[in-house]
């Protein structure tokens, strides 16, 4: 073969590139087939694909850049074999590292990110080897790419293709463009965050979280200037410190304990509990009946938050209402202060206390935050004791049978008052333990119960083994309760139920859904039970827990604290009244929840009721979340650099419970609340139902014009009907009266859910906040249902 100059490599680039091309679309094709194969085939497969492959050749070109600088010093190489060897080994690491992060995907339904350095490598092999096995579709997916770049490149080799300079150059002109371009195109057209995340392009995905990760969060904890002017300064040692005044808004729902002590307090974290597929009117059908009976009897939050997305956070919110530092609070290590949290102020106070945890308490460090908040008892995978069996087919530990056996064994060595913890372990990957055929039945009988529909069933059993472990769970959370209620201690305990967070193994539709958990709040000591309907997050649950054991129960609560919850709100009406941090992930941007305003990703969106996220492009109010955000971040940036919380650490001043002062006039309050429903009313007429709704706006200023929209929508989500009003302006704090009457179509089934809200007269699309998921039952029965 004659020799080849530099000019010859680069001519040659264009040769070869569409055998990597080929090989980059053959990889796209496998993942999307994978994926909603996976899912049971409930994905939108055409478009996902079409998006995917757009996607991908966009990051390839992207790509030219760097492939083109490391391969053409090889295209230089004389010898045919050796220089196709080497390419084709490059491009193979190439290919390779996208197909393990769409294997990661596969197992993990989220796309791995910079939160792959938010764990050590014991932690990191953990959670592998928890992993689903490769089957045949994981092996085609990661083969059949590269053999098709090594056919190619050898094809190509044969014939001895020149490529040519011109099209080299366009090639890299071509992704000097794509770095112009948006890399998501079209996957705002996708209908839900299952299918935007199998559709994005994981090494993009990747990239793109690692440079923000190493860039750091500097942009968002700069900008003072972006402060408003009224707001306080910050205290420069303890930024969170703030006088503890949490209202007791529990303590009218309790009575006296029978022998005038404090009551026991049982907290229970389930893990990957989501709302989704737990509780009345769970979107997925619930899969937790006896959770759900228990919700019944209890204080029910139906739109309750989680402030972290995977489990690091949980133990630091709940008990410490704390923030999250750079990487969540437990990953300070040795370096976590001591502040005052649930357990060390009940401590202090004679409290026994005691943690349970079937798996390694070294994984994020809880050890290491139980310890510090001086646990007396605790209880892992390392001290279980004999007698207990390790699930055979999880790395994590002890299953969930053995966990309430364990905890069931201590029952008669709790000294009153007592506060016991006791976190869950088997709905997790590899959602596997023992007798699971047991459960996978349940699953099959709760399918029947639950009525769905026999087309949407694929979707649900491509999940068999995930349900199933919910089933198993619930069932032994069932098992705790009734073996508890033979206890002496019983009758004067306080039970605290919620999840960590929504598991992502099951496709989410939306993105709050990742943070959307139950929260069940039952004692015997309880008067009434009820069901809230506003917005609290797990921020709020030792601050509100505090108040009611001073409040009611004659405790003390700390003069001073620097918890970031100000209690939980039971209100029966949708609202949210808190100012709270979300973290998805370890090494993630932090997110905001200002009253019903959340920042994600830098987009502003509206959290409306039924727990839906609609973007909003409202200047003023995104420049004034974005206030709130900033704040916050400047805070945990100082409490960073002093370590410290509190001047007092882990033994504060108590004192008695105080009514917390009238609130101040509001400094903080955004500069619009906009449009919004402040009521809807069903009522049965003829052939159908009649809608009432009230409209009003919060802006000091005309509203924009809006049509009132009304849709009703069967069980499985299809829509069925829009009805729809004139368009109107409201005038500044104005309200305006709407009806509207829809029909009840014959396919409606056993219900019918109506949404109603402000929409765009162009587009159609929200633009207040509204209401969803009101149902109507096909009888003509009509109920109003969150």
């Amino acid at each position: 073969m004659t020799s080849t100059h530099d000019g010859g490599a680069w001519a040659r680039f264009s040769s070869v590139f569409p055998v990597l091309l080929l090989a980059q679309l053959v990889l796209v094709a496998m993942a999307v087939s994978n994926g909603v194969a996976a899912a049971g085939g409930g994905l939108q497969g055409g478009a996902i694909a079409g998006i995917a492959g757009a996607q991908a050749v966009l990051m390839l070109l992207r790509a030219v850049p760097l492939l083109m600088l490391l391969s053409v010093p090889l295209l230089m190489i004389k010898r045919t074999l050796p220089r196709v060897i080497t390419v084709g080994v490059l491009w193979s690491v190439f290919l390779i590292v996208q197909v393990m992060l769409d294997q990661y995907f596969q197992v993990a339904h989220v796309p791995l990110g910079a939160d792959l350095f938010g764990y050590s490598v014991a932690e990191i092999r953990t959670t592998l080897a928890d992993g689903a096995p490769l089957g045949l579709r994981g092996v085609l997916a990661m083969a059949l790419p590269l053999l098709v770049l090594w056919l190619g490149l050898l094809w190509v080799a044969r014939r001895e293709l020149k490529g040519s300079p011109v099209w080299s150059t366009v090639l890299l002109v071509a992704a000097g463009i794509a770095w112009i371009l948006p890399l998501p195109t079209g996957a705002v057209a996708l209908k839900d965050i299952a299918s935007r995340d199998l559709a994005c392009n994981k090494l993009a995905w990747f990239s793109g979280d690692v440079w923000r990760w190493f860039k750091g969060e500097a942009d968002v904890a700069a900008a003072p200037s972006a402060m408003a002017s009224n707001e306080p300064a910050l205290d420069p040692d303890f930024p969170f410190l703030r006088q503890e005044q949490t209202p007791d808004t529990l303590g009218a729902y309790f009575s006296p304990t029978s022998d005038g002590r404090p009551p026991n307090v049982v907290l229970i974290v389930v893990e990957g509990l989501g709302r989704s597929f737990s509780g009345p009117q769970a979107p997925l059908g619930s899969f937790t009946p006896f959770l759900d009976e228990l919700a019944t009897r209890s204080l029910y939050f139906d739109n309750f938050l989680a402030n972290q997305g995977r489990t690091f956070g949980v133990l630091p919110t709940l008990i410490g209402s704390a923030p999250f530092a750079e990487e969540g609070f437990t990953a300070l290590g040795e370096r976590m202060p001591p502040h005052p949290g649930l357990f060390s102020v009940l401590r202090q106070q004679g409290y026994n206390t005691a943690f349970y945890n079937g798996t390694d308490t070294n994984f994020d460090d809880e050890r290491g935050y139980m310890q510090g908040q001086q646990v007396q008892t605790l209880v892992d995978m390392n001290n279980f004791g004999e007698g207990y069996q390790r699930n055979p087919f999880s790395a994590w530990g002890y299953p969930d049978k053995e966990l309430v056996s364990r905890v069931l064994a201590d029952n008669n060595t709790l000294q009153s008052p007592f506060l016991m913890a006791m976190q869950t372990i088997s709905m997790h990957t590899s959602y596997e333990f023992p007798d699971q055929d047991v459960y996978r039945k349940q699953f099959e009988q709760r399918l029947q119960q639950l009525q769905v529909p026999e087309a949407q069933r694929a979707g649900y059993r491509a999940s068999t083994d995930i349900y199933s472990t919910i089933m198993y769970t619930d069932e032994q959370l069932r098992r705790y309760f009734t073996s508890v209620e033979k206890t002496p201690w019983y009758a004067n305990t306080i039970f605290v139920v919620t999840g960590d967070h929504r598991l992502p193994e099951i496709p989410m539709g939306e993105h709050v859904d990742r943070y959307h958990v139950p929260l069940i709040v039952f004692s015997p000591l309880l008067k009434r039970p009820k069901r809230i309907r506003a917005v609290s997050s797990q921020l709020d649950v030792t601050p509100s827990l505090m108040a009611l054991l001073s409040n009611t129960y004659g405790l003390k609560r700390p003069a001073q604290t620097a918890w970031l919850g100000t209690g939980l709100d039971m209100a029966e009406t949708f609202r949210n009244t808190h100012q709270l941090p979300l973290k998805q992930t370890k090494t993630s941007a932090p997110e905001y929840l200002a009253e019903r305003w959340w920042l994600h990703d830098g987009k502003l969106y509206e959290l409306q009721d039924g727990m839906h996220l609609a973007e909003t492009d409202d200047a003023s109010v995104r420049a004034w979340a974005m206030q709130r955000l900033q704040r916050y971040t400047q805070a945990n940036a100082i409490f960073m650099k002093k370590n410290a919380l509190t001047p007092e650490g882990l033994t504060p001043k108590l004192v008695a419970y105080s009514a917390p002062a009238a609130a101040a006039a509001a400094t903080t309050a955004p500069v619009a609340h906009g449009l919004s429903l402040t009521s809807a009313e069903l009522a049965a007429v003829a052939d159908g139902v009649q809608l009432t709704a009230v409209f009003s706006s919060g802006d000091p200023k005309p509203s924009r014009m809006f049509v009132p929209l009304a849709v009703m929508s069967s069980e499985d989500g299809r829509e069925l009907q829009e009805v729809y009003g004139q368009a109107m302006q409201l005038p500044p704090g104005g309200s305006q009266q709407v009806q509207l009457k829809l029909r009840l179509p014959q396919d409606c089934g056993g219900h019918c859910y109506v949404s109603v809200f402000p929409s765009d007269p162009d587009t159609g699309k929200a633009i207040g906040q509204g209401r969803y998921h009101l149902q109507v039952d096909a009888a003509a029965t009509v109920e109003s249902s969150p």
